[in-house]
C-alpha cells in the first residue's frame, strides 16, 4: 500500500504540473496578446519621435553655415589682421601691374620714336 500511495503522491503531483503548465500557456496566450499590443504601440511611438528628432537634426544641419565657406572666411579675416591679400586682391593687383606694364612700354615706344639718334664719333 505504500508503493501505491508513493504513486498516487507521484501522479497528483505529476497533475499539479500539467494544470500548473496548462495555466501558464493559458495565461500567455491572453496576456502575450496585451502584452503585443502594447508593445506594439509603444514602438509606434518611439518610431513617431525619432522621425520628429530626425527632421529637427535635418533643419539644424540645413541652418549651418557651409564648411568651406566658413573657413574661407576665418582664413581670410586671419589674413586681413596680418595685413596678408587675399587670392581675389592679388589677382586683381597682377592685371593691374600687366595694364601698368602694357601702358608703360607703349609710352617707352614713343619716347623713343621722338628722341633724335645719337650720331657716333
Amino acid at each position: 500500500m505504500a508503493t501505491q500511495n508513493g504513486q498516487t503522491a507521484i501522479t497528483d503531483k505529476a497533475r499539479e504540473i500539467w494544470l500548473a503548465g496548462l495555466g501558464v500557456f493559458s495565461t500567455i496566450e491572453e496576456e502575450g496578446e496585451k502584452l503585443f499590443d502594447k508593445m506594439k504601440e509603444k514602438g509606434q511611438e518611439l518610431e513617431s519621435k525619432g522621425a520628429k528628432l530626425e527632421k529637427k537634426a535635418k533643419e539644424k544641419i540645413e541652418e549651418l553655415p557651409n564648411p568651406i565657406t566658413y573657413i574661407e572666411g576665418v582664413v581670410n579675416t586671419t589674413f586681413e589682421k596680418f595685413g596678408v591679400a587675399s587670392h581675389k586682391e592679388m589677382s586683381e593687383l597682377t592685371e593691374k601691374v600687366d595694364k601698368l606694364t602694357e601702358i608703360v612700354a607703349v609710352l617707352a615706344k614713343k619716347l623713343d620714336s621722338k628722341t633724335p639718334a645719337k650720331k657716333e664719333s
